[in-house]
Parts: C-alpha cells; sequence; structure tokens
C-alpha cells in the first residue's frame, strides 16, 4: 500500500545518509552536471504488454540533460532466403534531466516514447535499395505509446552504473563521464 511505499522511500534515502540541505543539493547540481556521459544498456522492452523482447541501447547525458535511444531490430529484416518467420520489432527513446542528490548518486526522471510489434517477417515479399534487401514485416500484435519512468545512476570515479525502470521497459548499463 502507499503508506508502506513512502515509508520504505524514507528508510531508502535515510538509510544512504541524504540530507535535506538545500545548499549541498546546489553545490552537488552545479558540479555534477557540469559533465558529459556515455552509456550503453541492454534490457527489456514490452513486458506489460506480454510482448517481451530484449533491446539494447545508448545514452547521453550533456551538462545534465540526458537522451537514449533503443532497438531490437527485426532479426530477418535483410535475409536474403525466401521464407516467413515469426519476428519481433521494438524502439524507445527517452529524455529527462538528472538530478544529482550526491556526488555518486543521481536520478534521472524521463519521458518518452516505446514501440513493440510481434508478426511475420516475409522473405518473398522485399525491395531492394543501396543498402540491400529489405523484408516486409506485418505487426500481429503491436504497442506505442507514451513511456516515463525513472533512472538511477551511481558514479564511481567517472563510471556511470545505471539502473532504469519505465512504464515499458527495463535495463541496465553502464557509462563513462568525461
Amino acid at each position: 500500500n502507499k503508506k508502506n511505499e513512502i515509508s520504505f522511500i524514507n528508510f531508502f534515502f535515510l538509510f544512504l545518509g541524504i540530507e535535506a540541505d538545500a545548499k549541498g543539493f546546489s553545490d552537488n547540481f552545479k558540479a555534477e552536471n557540469h559533465h558529459w556521459n556515455l552509456g550503453l544498456h541492454f534490457g527489456g522492452i514490452g513486458q506489460t504488454e506480454d510482448l517481451g523482447m530484449p533491446v539494447f541501447a545508448v545514452s547521453t547525458t550533456i551538462y545534465g540533460f540526458y537522451f537514449d535511444v533503443g532497438v531490437c531490430p527485426s532479426s530477418h529484416e535483410s535475409d536474403v532466403r525466401v521464407d516467413k518467420w515469426d519476428d519481433n520489432e521494438a524502439l524507445m527513446f527517452h529524455a529527462g534531466y538528472q538530478l544529482p542528490l550526491t556526488k555518486w548518486l543521481r536520478v534521472i526522471p524521463i519521458i518518452g516514447y516505446s514501440h513493440c510489434a510481434s508478426g511475420t517477417t516475409d522473405g518473398s515479399n522485399y525491395h531492394v535499395t543501396s543498402n540491400g534487401i529489405h523484408n516486409e514485416f506485418t505487426a500481429d500484435e503491436s504497442f506505442s505509446k507514451f513511456d516515463y519512468g525513472t533512472a538511477a545512476v551511481f558514479n564511481i570515479n567517472h563510471i556511470n552504473l545505471q539502473a532504469t525502470i519505465t512504464r515499458y521497459s527495463w535495463y541496465l548499463g553502464v557509462g563513462y563521464e568525461f
């Protein structure tokens, strides 16, 4: 219930020793949002909609502004065989702004978009471009929705460990801060 969730959150922040000191937060905000970060992530997308599939993502944080993009491409999109395959595809992207609670812990509220589709790739229905063969993918089940969530970033000597959970995805990653 809500009361237990609030108690757990209070205990968590008390355990970490994070003080509600406006001057300390202001100093952290200026110091920690004056960097760049590049990260790689792996996770899942679509589990809440029964379309669970893996997702690979990249992210960057530039002076506190956070952006990520993740994909799970159709595995038979460029297959040269003439066949039909059960296939999946997914795309997500998010943006947010990081809130440095301490020098080593940051929280990033994020908003974005998530798309997942499960269907059939047809190798007999294709077109050729300068980039090669592209087989037609037909979705049997899909969703494309506004997404929201939060990321927790732990900074240890310029190495960022990140755990992100949103309405439609989750992913873990590592990044380097310049």
